[in-house]
This record gives C-alpha cells, structure tokens and sequence, in this order.
C-alpha cells in the first residue's frame, strides 16, 4: 500500500487493544468530504510517581525491577522527570508501559510503597491522553503521515490510514457533516414497551417513517414493516445507507437508545449503528449514562440544553416543543400520549400520527443544524471530542480546558477527588455569595445602570486567584493583595496557572468580538465567530464556579470565597460613590447597579 500524506479533519476518536498495545482511532473527513479512519499504534500509554523526598533514585531502581508478567503489561521505560506542582519545580517517575487498560494494575502495584508519596496521571482516558499530547484539537484538522491499508475490520469508511506521524495543522477548511436525526414512538401493551413508529429526517433531504402497521393512504415517506424485529433492522440498515457523521437526538440518552436497545437485545440483535462492527454501548458521562456509537456521533441535544443553554432560556421546561419554539421560533405538532394511544388501537388517523412522528424528527434535525456549531465550538477549545462535550457540565468543561492547557504548561495534573474527599467537601459550608440590595418599590424613571463586564473572571485575573497562588510567603503580597474581610492574600509576584489561562480566554473573546464588528451579520464567518466567543464566554463564566465544585481537580474553596469577597467589595465601592455623588441607589445585585439620576 502507498505512503501519503495528508489533511484531515477529526470529528471523533477512540482505542482499541490489538496485541497488548494501544490503538488510537481517529474518525475523520478528508478534502473532499470522503470518510477516512487512521490507526495510530506508535502512542504509548503512561503515569507519573511523585517520591518521598530523599527517595527518587532507590524507587526509580525498584520500579525497573518490578515484574509485571502476572498483570499482563511491559514496562517500556522508567524515567525521571520535572514538572510544575503547586507552582514548583518537582521531580516524578514518568512510567510508560504498552496497554493503557493495564495502567491502574501497574499504579496498584506501586501505590502503597513506602517511597511512593502520591500516583499522578493514571485515570486520564487513553484516547483523550492522545489528543490532549499531540495538542489536536476535535472538529480541526491535522496532517496525518503513513499508509493505507486493507479494511480488514469491516469499517464503513472509504479508506483507512496506519499512521507514522500525527500532528494538528494550521488549514482552514470548512466540510459540511451529514447530520441525521430520529425519534421514537413507543407506547405500552400488555404491561410492556411497544415500538410503533420511528422517524429519520437527515440533512440531505432524507425523510422516513417506519411503523409496524400498514394502512392504505398513506404518505410517502412512509415505509411499513412486518414487526418492531424488523423496523429495527430497517432503521439500522437506512443509518448505514445514508451515511451520517451525526446521530442527534432529543433526549436519546435518556428515552430512545435504552428502549430501542432493550427491544432489540430482546429480538436477538446487535444494535449497530456506528462505523464499526460493535454494538451501541451504554458509557457513563458524570451523572448520567449515555449512548455511544463510534464514527457516528450521537449528540443528545437535550442534554446539551439542561447543561449549558438552560441558564440563558426563558423557558422553565425543556421539552422539545419549548426549546424549539424559542430557539427556532417553531414548534411540535399537538398529540397527548393519550391520542396516541387512542389512534394506535383503534387504527384511525393514522396520518395524523405518521406527521406527528416526522415533525419531531425534522424539528430534531433543525435544532442539532442549530446547536452543533456551538458543541463544535467548545471542542475545540476544550480538546474534548463531540460527544463529551455535549454532555459535560460547566465545571467538566472547564477542568477539560485545564486539563489541555496543563499539559502545554507543563503542570502536573491533579488527580479527581476519592470519595472520602468529596464527602468532605460536600459538607463543606456554603461561602458568602454575592451581594443583593434589595429593589425599591415602584415605578422609576431616569435610571442609570452600572454593570461590571465579566465581574468574576477579571477578579480571577486581577488579584491572581489560584489555588497555587493562595497565601503565599511574600509580605508584600500579604499587604497588596489582601482579601477583603478576610486574613488571606495571593501571590501577586508570579502569574497563577489559572488566571494565566482565563486571562487568555477574556482577551481571544475580545479580539472575536472586535472582528464580528467589521463582517457581515449574516455570513458563515460571523456565525462561526459567533459560537467560538459563546464557548470562551462558558469557560470564562465557569471558572469561578469551578473553584467550588466539589468534584474537582483543582478545587479551592478559598479561590472562590475570595471571588466572591472581592465581587462584593467592588460593586459595595461603586454604591458608596453612586450615594456620595448624590444618586439614590434603588437595586444592586451581584456586578450591577441601578440608581436615579436625579438632578
């Protein structure tokens, strides 16, 4: 098979375990919009060992001696190493071996020495591992050096790639993805789960229903099938036949994957739906289980409301019908469960029905043409592949960008919290929040409003808030940078990780702005620009928050405590100004204030 090189562009990525070494896979588009799968076996899996100080030279000896037959792995090296911890220079014991699945057996043989002061690294995904070293960045493009070889693994891909080299690539080229959306009708008889109709609506002009039930009149995107056996099998036969890069759905984590998955394994069928040979899996992302195909994404975009947009909706419930009304300014067709019903056993207005079902499908597809860019957006800037990002909370998005820029840095990543330390963080009283003046009764007129722009994160920035930077030895410090009712200081001699990094976030989202003001409203470059400075503004918003989430790996308490005393203080400063000069302060809350002009 020939050599190559070329551009391509990752939307999804994974490993598997083929001869005791660890293969990345890569799901990608090529130039012209073909699907390209690369296998990368030259990436070794690894974890970091801090010493007890005194102790580096005789662990190092004894990890090399270490016998690892029994657990199945091979130690390819045993290094020493520096890297930045609590803004130090330390040196670990960089432990690389050949299967990442045996990582957690080769830290369990080693954990409880006495030399071993702490394990570092081991828990991060192998396939994440990989993106966040090779610095490539999900939904861009990288530059892919190696070979084509046979599909011997029955991929549906037109071509697959054993690569040399891997690297991320300055090209800056739009392709457009297939996007195809379903939705499913289920009702209950005889004390169980029934599926009636499944509709599919892609972005090519693809529409289907299929349902169990044949009726003369019937629209022509109908299809019928003899039972719920066979209207799965269809509908994974159409997934493979359209092709799309995207599944999307609207509560699919939630509702139809754990249906449709449980009436198949129930008929005797492999529910497989990506690119591979594999079943639908069913992977946990933080609180809730999600359904996983690989090549072909599922995006939940319900899941990616409740996390992320729910904070900026007007609408108090999430259904399909008032998320789409308010996004797309459209929504469901009308029908109670209880019509349902009524039409499936008595057999009429089955239309009715089919049109319901395909509404939802095409309001799906609508949403997740709406929506992507946005998920896009944030992976790339978090280094995490679509169908985590969709899925993950504020804080796992900002503890992901972290995470990336971490490695960039050169800083040791902390390690997630074990259950005792959560436990005690959970119990941790609630700190002083933000200040709230209550408003004056009535109507006012001639108001002026002060607003902090992005109060928190230029508190972050300004005063060096960090969980490294947190009462430093500088007397200067101590008096320079005292918090506000309290007898805590940060470090104001060396910039802290954290400020570093969301400092950078302010400014990108500034220089984007400023260039959404000379384009065209309307054109793809300013939409593009538009959903990049949405994500930077989650990740600068969520950080403060973040110092306080219990689950976190850099978790400070006193970080967001600070915060939130130099917040109040601010806004307290302004409201004593606004009263000196003579205004009538009439509501403040949190980085606002509103007063009466007056004269």
């Amino acid at each position: 098979m020939k050599n190559l090189r070329e551009n391509l562009l990752v939307f999804d990525a994974d490993y598997v375990v083929e001869k005791n070494v660890g293969v990345v896979r890569l799901f990608c588009k090529d130039e012209n919009g073909k699907n390209v799968l690369v296998l990368d076996s030259t990436f070794k899996p690894y974890f970091y060992v801090m010493p007890k100080e005194g102790k580096l030279a005789e662990l190092r000896k004894k990890i090399e001696s270490l016998e690892t037959e029994k657990i199945e792995a091979k130690i390819f090296s045993v290094e020493v190493v520096e890297k930045i911890w609590e803004g130090k220079e330390v040196k670990l014991i960089k432990i690389t071996i050949d299967n990442p699945r045996r990582i957690p057996d080769v830290r369990d043989l080693i954990k409880d020495w006495e030399e071993v002061k702490e394990t570092y690294e081991y828990s991060i995904s192998f396939y994440r591992r990989y993106l966040i070293d090779k610095k490539i960045e999900p939904v861009n493009w990288i530059e892919v050096e190696g070979k084509e070889i046979e599909n011997k693994g029955n991929y549906q891909v037109d071509r697959i790639i054993e690569a040399k080299h891997v690297r991320p690539t300055e090209i800056k080229k739009e392709i457009p993805f297939k996007i195809l959306a379903f939705d499913t009708e289920f009702i209950e008889e005889d004390g169980k789960q029934k599926l009636i109709m499944l509709s599919i609506a892609d972005n090519s002009g693809f529409k289907r229903v299929l349902t169990t039930f044949s009726w003369e009149g019937a629209q022509k995107f109908v299809n019928f099938v003899k039972n719920e056996k066979e209207l799965i099998e269809k509908f994974m036969e159409i997934v493979k036949e359209q092709n799309p890069d995207f599944i999307c759905t609207y509560n699919g984590d939630g509702f139809d994957f754990p249906r449709l998955k449980e009436r198949a394994e129930e008929f005797h069928l492999k529910l497989k739906l990506g690119r591979d040979e594999e079943a639908i899996k069913v992977v946990r992302r933080g609180r809730i289980s999600s359904a996983r195909t690989k090549g072909r994404v599922h995006i939940d975009l319900f899941v990616f409301i409740d996390h992320i947009l729910s904070a900026s909706l007007k609408s108090e419930v999430l259904t399909l019908d008032e998320v789409a009304q308010e996004l797309l300014g459209v929504g469901k067709k009308e029908m109670k469960y209880k019509e349902m019903v009524e039409i499936w056993s008595k057999k009429e207005q089955l239309n009715r029905l089919a049109e319901y079902s395909m509404w939802d499908s095409e309001l799906t597809l609508r949403l997740a043409e709406y929506i992507l860019p946005q998920i896009f957006a944030i992976s790339q800037i978090t280094g995490l592949i679509p169908f985590d990002a969709c899925r993950n909370t504020y804080s796992q998005l900002v503890e992901a960008f972290l995470m990336k820029r971490a490695f960039a840095d050169n800083v040791l990543i902390p390690n997630s919290p074990k259950q005792e330390e959560l436990q005690k963080r959970r119990l941790a009283p609630a700190y002083k929040g933000a200040i709230v003046i209550e408003p004056k009764k009535g109507i006012h007129s001639n108001i002026l409003v002060f607003d902090f722009r992005s109060l928190y994160p230029t508190v972050i920035c300004t005063h060096n808030i960090s969980p490294e930077t947190f009462n430093c030895e500088h007397k200067e410090c101590r008096e320079k940078n005292k918090v506000p009712g309290t007898n805590w200081h940060f470090c104001i001699k060396k910039e802290g990780f954290i400020p570093k990094h969301l400092r950078d976030l302010i400014v990108t989202r500034k220089k984007i702005k400023e260039q959404m003001k000379k384009i065209e409203k309307n054109s793809e470059e300013y939409k593009r620009l538009d959903n990049m400075q949405y994500a930077l503004k989650i990740l600068s918003n969520a950080m403060y928050g973040y110092f306080g989430f219990f689950g976190s790996r850099w978790y400070r308490r006193e970080c967001g405590a600070s915060a939130a005393a130099f917040g109040r203080y601010y806004i307290t400063k302004v409201i004593e100004i606004a009263k000196k000069e003579g205004f009538d302060v009439i509501y403040a809350d949190t980085d606002s204030c509103f007063a009466k002009l007056g004269d």
